[in-house]
């Protein structure tokens, strides 16, 4: 059995490492998107990551990748694999949840660099400036407050189990019925701009589908608040940017916290920079050390043994 890797962004030595239990693998590595060809001939299984399935990979993938059967991701996301194209005939699946807790971390750094006006005590850190009085009427607290929170994936139960410790109320929005730990209330997707004329925060925390594309629409948007935040850790497909971009520049919103953008590196020229409301990270939410028990290998691995077993994958995300 041959098993083609192809992620210039991991060390692939975990993964050689962990399938040297099974003599029979071949375990090979494509280190660059023009050494895909070899590296998938024969192979029955590919370890790719979104990040990497531009159109160029995507295409070595289609036309080379004839005998595969299965694409694992070590991504949550596949959305750019959707959008390049997928091969015909394999079983994809995600690592969602794995990097969860990093996430949802992310999303209160840029939350509560929002409420403590990050931006404006930086500012005054770098000039010099004991700002005590011009900065504290700027400060706001996140007790008390509440967080609509679109999704209620792993990410988003991390985060509202963060949350609660903050003692914020934790409305979710999502398709599902019935109570769930740590949220304090669930609401369907067809009251969001309700939920969302509610919210002091406003978290995107669901995946990028065709059914969430833009789903933080104008309308939702401008049902916020003037003193409400919207924070985004999913992806910029899932918000009517422009619509974003007014708000943030009328003050018809307090401000944003955006991890991704709807597009990828941001321009240099882009309007979100020059917003003093706004704290912009580049993708890098899922960043940061690995904790004991959870690491892509061990992942792939336990899917792996099911493969090697005839048993049902776990976290399929799509049959082609």
């Amino acid at each position: 059995m041959k098993i083609a890797f192809y992620n210039p962004f991991k060390d692939p030595q975990g993964f050689r490492d962990s399938l040297r239990e099974f003599p029979d693998v071949e375990f090979v590595v494509a280190d660059t998107e023009n050494d895909l060809p070899r590296a998938l001939s024969g192979a029955e299984i590919v370890i790719v990551a979104n990040r990497t399935y531009t159109e160029v990979p995507a295409a070595h993938i289609r036309n080379h990748g004839t005998a595969l059967r299965w694409i694992a991701f070590m991504t949550s996301g596949f959305d750019k694999a959707e959008a390049n194209g997928l091969p015909a005939g394999v079983t994809v699946t995600n690592m969602a949840g794995l990097r969860a807790f990093a996430v949802a971390e992310h999303a209160f750094f840029l939350m509560l660099s929002l409420f403590r006006a990050s931006r404006a005590t930086e500012a005054a850190q770098l000039g010099n400036e004991w700002a005590r009085i011009p900065l504290t009427p700027l400060m706001n607290n996140a007790a008390s407050k509440h967080l609509v929170i679109v999704g209620t994936g792993a990410i988003a139960q991390d985060f509202a189990r963060k949350a609660k410790a903050f003692d914020m109320r934790v409305t979710g929005i999502s398709r599902r019925t019935g109570t769930l730990e740590h949220f304090d209330a669930m609401r369907p997707r067809e009251q969001l701009a309700a939920a969302a004329a509610e919210a002091d925060v406003l978290l995107v925390a669901a995946l990028a589908a065709e059914d969430t594309f833009g789903i933080i629409s104008r309308e939702v948007i401008r049902a916020m608040g003037p003193h409400s935040y919207l924070v985004n850790i999913a992806r910029g497909s899932l918000v009517d940017e422009a619509a974003l971009i007014e708000a943030l520049q009328e003050r018809q919103i307090a401000g944003a916290g955006l991890d991704v953008q709807e597009q990828e590196p941001t321009p240099a020229d882009h309007p979100l920079w020059s917003l003093d409301n706004v704290i912009i990270t580049p993708h890098v939410a899922g960043a940061g050390g690995d904790v004991p028990g959870l690491s892509h290998e061990g992942l792939f691995m336990e899917n792996f043994r099911r493969w090697r077993a005839g048993e049902p994958l776990d976290k399929v995300v799509a049959r082609t």
